[in-house]
């Protein structure tokens, strides 16, 4: 760029209906669906399954109280399970994990192949968490007030509808956004 324009060597490619164009795009889907169908590629996929579902990975959690929360996927729960355990139960070779939620089985339950996005415990008394679902793994999220004593969702809580936004605790009977 020395006389003020951009010298984009892709610039041509934002004629979408043309024919050069479209027979780039063609060439390159030709290309990575090839790829998609390969030996390597389904090899590949193989040996990250193998790590990802492994029983031996050390659980990352955050620590809230008097647990220690961890969000667990594996190959018998894909959608995952968000659960909870004490300082002295994760200290030890097999802890002993407090599901608060089964996101396979409400998934089953609803109908909705939901996709956990994270939660937010009600401080002082972190008894209560705004859950955040994506119903299709985007960008947006339902989130939901869940009573962590009952493992469930409260009934007339708060749920916010399907969007793209961020949602906390202000105080039990009030959320910010």
């Amino acid at each position: 760029m020395t006389d003020g324009t951009l010298d984009d060597p892709h610039l041509w490619l934002e004629d979408i209906h043309g024919a050069d164009q479209l027979a780039w795009a063609a060439e390159r889907t030709t290309r990575t669906t090839d790829w998609l169908a390969s030996d390597r590629y389904t090899d590949t996929v193989e040996r990250l399954l193998e790590v990802y579902d492994s029983e031996e990975r050390i659980p990352v959690v955050h620590h809230r109280g008097d647990h220690y929360y961890n969000f667990w996927r594996d190959a018998e729960h894909p959608r995952g399970l968000w659960r909870r355990t004490t300082l002295a139960s994760y200290l030890t070779d097999d802890p002993e994990w407090d599901v608060l939620l089964d996101v396979d089985a409400l998934g089953r339950e609803e109908g909705t192949s939901w996709v956990y996005a994270g939660s937010a415990l009600l401080r002082p008394t972190l008894d209560r968490a705004l859950v955040s679902l994506s119903p299709d793994g985007g960008d947006a999220v339902t989130v939901r007030e869940f009573d962590l004593a009952t493992r469930s969702f409260v009934p007339g809580g708060f749920e916010i509808p399907t969007a793209k936004s961020s949602v906390g605790w202000i105080d039990r009977d009030t959320v910010t956004s």
